[in-house]
């Protein structure tokens, strides 16, 4: 891959709340020039003004990924502003439990338009910019929920496994070039997304540390960025579990 530098210009969704607006001050703290994005204007204004406050350069573009097309011209009005774009973190995502029988088409359908399509839309936009730079970093926020499925979860996990999927094809895929592809993998991180969470919670951490050390593992260039480690291994334990054990091991979670 050559020598790394930190990014210079950085283009995040998701960015007017949680993650996404932690990981945008921090990486301008950093000395990335970044462009933000997200659906609600006041909240990415407020952003902006607080990171040039401190002496940093940012931009906002309003924008709802659910819509692929306006996703995509979102990625390519942010490589205008900055005049490169080095890294493109797909962050957006919405969240909540709902147990099967109380499942709703709608609300599927809403989830998968902004963590799937939103995202991949966000990604596959990069790839021509980023090839004629002739470098580049697409990250995609996952999580450790997408590593198998959990109980009142399931349009949510599946979303996640569909973007990790994803990110490690085009990682694939992009083998022979000088774009790296790393997927994020949080755990559970006190964002708005976790309010009125009814299922347990484990080894939550702050905002503030989850996007540290994001920000450093994709300093590094990190295939994968897990956290925090003991519902890593957790995770990664699941997946070589018999189906019936770990349908014994989470039944304490079931909802219904």
């Amino acid at each position: 891959m050559g020598k790394k530098r930190a990014p210079r210009s950085v283009y995040i969704t998701g960015a007017s709340s949680g993650i996404g607006r932690a990981l945008a001050l921090e990486l301008a703290g950093r000395g990335a020039e970044v462009v933000v994005s997200a659906r609600r204007e006041a909240e990415l204004a407020d952003l902006v003004a607080h990171i040039q406050k401190a002496g940093g350069r940012a931009h906002a573009l309003v924008c709802d990924v659910a819509d692929p097309e306006a996703a995509a011209a979102a990625v390519r009005r942010a490589d205008e502003l900055m005049g490169s774009l080095d890294m493109v973190v797909a962050n957006a995502g919405i969240g909540h439990a709902s147990h099967a029988t109380r499942l709703g088409v709608e609300e599927i359908v809403r989830m998968v338009d902004i963590n799937v399509r939103g995202a991949f839309a966000t990604l596959v936009a990069a790839i021509p910019i980023m090839l004629a730079h002739q470098r580049g970093h697409l990250v995609g926020v996952s999580s450790l929920a997408g590593r198998r499925a959990i109980p009142a979860s399931g349009a949510y996990s599946a979303s996640k496994a569909a973007l990790s999927t994803f990110l490690e094809t085009l990682r694939l895929d992009l083998a022979r070039t000088r774009i790296v592809v790393t997927d994020v993998q949080p755990g559970f991180v006190e964002t708005p997304i976790l309010e009125g969470a009814r299922n347990p919670t484990p080894f939550k951490w702050p905002v503030a540390r989850a996007t540290r050390y994001i920000a450093d593992g994709l300093a590094k260039e990190r295939r994968v960025v897990s956290f925090p480690l003991p519902l890593d291994l957790l995770t990664r334990l699941s997946r070589v579990l018999p189906a019936g054990v770990y349908a014994r091991a989470v039944g304490g979670f079931r909802e219904g």
